[in-house]
């Protein structure tokens, strides 16, 4: 009855369209008075679930995002790929893509590469002869690579929902992942641009393109300083992106001198806002999971689950996920559900790296797909299109990293690779 109580009013209130994480304390909320137990443990599990070190890199890594944007380091970024891609087809298209990934490799949000690359992209895709809906579909599944390629801020809020699961190992089991799904995207891209006859940008002598990586060479050192330090192990997670703010700040303030001293309560206002958010999903995602764990929910699944083969359970996984990733936000998603299909996986001898990187990606999924897709939702405005328009856009491209995405489910070694080199 209790249980009951719980799962009745999630999902009654997700109906009516309460934000995600004041259901999770309402549902638990009501959870504790079925089942008699004392108020205060909400308090006490909401505590457990924020007090985590790690937790410090989410506001340090958005500045780094707000400092790059300001600085105007993202410019010399989108100069640097157009050096190398314009003279093929889709030129714009592809430096999107390559530029997401390099932003990637700095802030780990979504949201943030759509609607900062967007800003500058969708327009110079339109200029080119590109078609409005394009060039906003290319951008809502580009900017997916933000929360898969490393750091991402996605992986870190699933290993502190689930535990037993390195963040570093993480980080570098999706380096290989993002990589493939960034060329993949670039091949569907060229194979779209030449089809419909959309011209290369220009090409570029080799003194343009060294001048190009001159030019961005400070901007691309910071993705090395922070990978570089969190797989060498100089740094842990918070203390790299505590440098990648330090770094990017004297690029920003004294180099290039874009950013002033009135500019700094903004970009912490919305550091504050981004780290405020995904402490409350991980501390209402506690007590939810701890709800769940003391009705023995997985006690209950993990019997007849066991006797799954490894594959059908990830394909199950997969299905499910792609699923909820439609309709429910990915850091909602992950603190609801990691904490239960992870054990699961664990019981099946899947690796809690694979089975964490599997998770993430197909939640990212979900952000560039119809009817709650956040990307879609950013770049369509500034393409000025309808989302309907931008979603049949983006179908090859979300279906190309799915493509990417059963590889990296069914054959392991693609993303476990680099972290077993490392020792994870």
């Amino acid at each position: 009855m209790e249980l009951f109580t719980l799962v009745i009013c999630f999902l009654c209130m997700m109906v009516i369209g309460v934000p995600i994480a004041y259901n999770l304390i309402i549902s638990s909320l009501a959870y504790m008075l079925a089942a008699g137990y004392p108020i205060i443990v909400i308090a006490q599990k909401m505590y457990e679930g924020m007090n985590s070190f790690s937790f410090l890199a989410v506001p340090f890594f958005v500045l780094t995002g707000q400092l790059m944007l300001k600085g105007k380091l993202l410019e010399t970024l989108i100069d640097f790929v157009n050096a190398l891609f314009g003279r093929y087809h889709g030129a714009i298209a592809m430096v999107t893509i390559g530029a997401s990934l390099l932003m990637g490799s700095i802030v780990g949000l979504a949201v943030a590469a759509a609607a900062s690359l967007g800003v500058f992209l969708i327009p110079m895709m339109k200029k080119e002869g590109y078609s409005p809906a394009f060039s906003a579909g290319v951008m809502s599944s580009a900017s997916l690579l933000g929360p898969i390629m490393p750091p991402s801020v996605l992986m870190i809020l699933y290993c502190m929902a689930v535990g037993r699961t390195s963040i570093a190992g993480l980080f570098m089991a999706a380096v290989v992942p993002a990589i493939l799904i960034s060329g993949a995207q670039i091949i569907i891209a060229n194979r779209i641009a030449a089809k419909r006859g959309y011209k290369p940008y220009r090409r570029t002598t080799w003194e343009e393109k060294m001048r190009a990586t001159k030019k961005a060479l400070p901007a691309l050192m910071l993705p090395v300083i922070i990978l570089g330090g969190i797989f060498s192990g100089i740094f842990t997670i918070t203390e790299a992106s505590a440098v990648a703010v330090l770094y990017s700040g004297i690029l920003a303030f004294f180099v290039n001198r874009a950013v002033k001293l009135k500019d700094i309560p903004e970009m912490f206002l919305d550091a504050a806002s981004t780290t405020g958010l995904v402490l409350l999903l991980s501390g209402a995602g506690s007590v939810m999971a701890w709800a769940i764990a003391n009705e023995r929910v997985l006690d209950s699944l993990i019997g007849p689950m066991s006797a799954m083969p490894w594959w059908l359970f990830l394909l199950c996984v997969n299905v499910v996920l792609l699923v909820v990733g439609c309709f429910m936000d990915d850091y909602a998603s992950i603190v609801i559900l990691a904490p239960i299909i992870a054990p699961i996986a664990w019981e099946l001898g899947i690796d809690p790296i694979h089975i964490g990187l599997v998770i993430c990606v197909n939640l990212v999924v979900g952000l560039a797909t119809p009817p709650f897709g956040i990307t879609l939702f950013v770049t369509s405005p500034i393409a000025g299109v309808k989302i309907e328009d931008t979603v049949k856009e983006a179908i090859p491209f979300v279906a190309a990293t799915m493509a990417v995405l059963l590889l990296v489910t069914f054959v392991p070694q693609v993303s476990l690779f680099l972290p077993r080199l490392a020792g994870y």
